[in-house]
């Protein structure tokens, strides 16, 4: 009789400790979503399909026209913004 109630403890210890493990596990997670979530804000002005990037700064189809040298010190501009 002690020795089933011994094994059963032994049992449910066993069980918590992996509760406790799964636990942490699960908080560690989201801490690095939260601050994933801080770094790359969501909504409007992207690259492409992805949300969060701002716009890309491009050249304008009046610009490429342009003599080169001039070109780069509109991208130089740009690229201090």
């Amino acid at each position: 009789m002690l020795v089933q109630r011994l094994e059963q403890y032994q049992k449910e210890t066993k069980q918590r400790k992996r509760l406790d493990e799964t636990r942490r596990k699960v908080e560690v997670l989201r801490k690095q979503l939260k601050q994933r979530r801080e770094q790359m804000p969501m909504g409007k002005g992207t690259y492409g399909t992805t949300k969060g990037r701002p716009p890309k700064k491009k050249m304008t189809a009046k610009q490429k026209t342009l003599p080169t040298s001039l070109q780069k010190k509109i991208m130089a501009s740009k690229k201090k913004k």
